[in-house]
């Protein structure tokens, strides 16, 4: 049985899902799982609550992953997510990322695809 991490630190039992959130402790990512079109990608969501100051110097806060309410499963790096993405989907798994071709820098845009096969 999958069990997936909700916000109040109980557990609830997986049922078919469309879609999920994943937490990578290590790397403090937030991932977003589509399972319907094939794609997984870091996100720009923090895990817990965080403050952002603006140029004016006005602060505001923003909800976290934590916070939200919504479940997600909890990974201790980048390996374990990988492992369980491929015993998921049942595909060898390749995170990608795009490179910037004018400074040859590696973008911070991971993401992963694969097959979705349609019955």
């Amino acid at each position: 049985m999958n069990q997936i991490k909700t916000s109040d630190r109980s557990f609830i039992v997986a049922a078919s899902t469309n879609a999920e959130y994943a937490y990578i402790i290590e790397d403090q990512d937030v991932w977003f799982i589509d399972y319907i079109i094939g794609i997984a990608f870091k996100t720009p969501v923090d895990f817990s609550t965080s403050k952002k100051v603006h140029g004016d110097n006005n602060t505001t806060n923003t909800n976290g992953l934590l916070e939200s309410g919504r479940p997600y499963r909890e990974f201790y790096d980048i390996k374990e997510f990988q492992d369980y993405m491929e015993d998921k989907t049942s595909q060898e798994i390749v995170i990608e990322s795009s490179v910037d071709p004018v400074t040859k820098i590696e973008k911070d845009d991971r993401r992963i695809l694969w097959h979705v096969s349609i019955n």
